[in-house]
């Protein structure tokens, strides 16, 4: 199992993490192994790297999905994050009214938590295709990118943001089952 420097934050863990692997996979092509063995090792590093690709995507973007939905302005600020760069339909989200921003967070809404849960489902079941391991690499990274969001917050987020969490969870557990992969015990919401 692969283990992350808690001291980096997640991104850069997970690049160095993924730099590593790379960094194996010439290694190991360059060895004296028998050339069947040199051709396992390198699609064995090559599985491992699209793992880690996986996981560094899905955190991300959980990361970056959970804070936004929490409306953080004030604290994104403080953390280097610019919000006048985030747009909804063409309009700078700094710049909703209060009732277009109420709306965006509602049931259905964009920023809801069944639209949200939606993507974050989608970014992870699309981007492991049929490859189990992709897919629970990117619930794995979804879950780190929520601890990221909760330290970015300071503590315990809106509800909504649990909420959303479970629901994509929820999401990818029934595709991991599908595929054969089990019952997935470790929601941590």
């Amino acid at each position: 199992m692969t283990t992350i420097n808690k001291t980096q934050p997640l991104g850069q863990a997970l690049q160095t993490q993924k730099a590593q692997l790379m960094q194996e996979l010439a290694a190991k092509k360059k060895g004296d192994a028998p050339p069947e063995s040199k051709r396992m090792n390198e699609v064995i590093a090559e599985i491992k790297a699209k793992r880690m690709e996986s996981m560094l995507g899905a955190a991300t973007e959980a990361k970056k999905t959970f804070a936004w939905q929490s409306g953080i302005k004030e604290r994104a600020a403080a953390q280097g994050f610019d919000l006048e760069q985030l747009e909804y339909n063409g309009r700078p989200l700094t710049e909703l009214t209060p009732e277009e921003a109420t709306e965006l967070v509602a049931e259905d809404g964009y920023f809801g938590v069944k639209q949200t849960a939606q993507r974050l489902a989608d970014f992870v079941i699309n981007g492991g295709g049929d490859d189990l391991q992709r897919i629970q690499a990117g619930r794995e990274g979804i879950m780190r990118g929520f601890d990221e969001a909760e330290k970015i917050w300071g503590g315990k987020l809106p509800e909504i943001s649990y909420q959303t969490m479970e629901k994509a969870l929820s999401m990818i557990d029934a595709r991991i089952q599908e595929m054969g992969g089990g019952t997935v015990v470790d929601v941590q919401t």
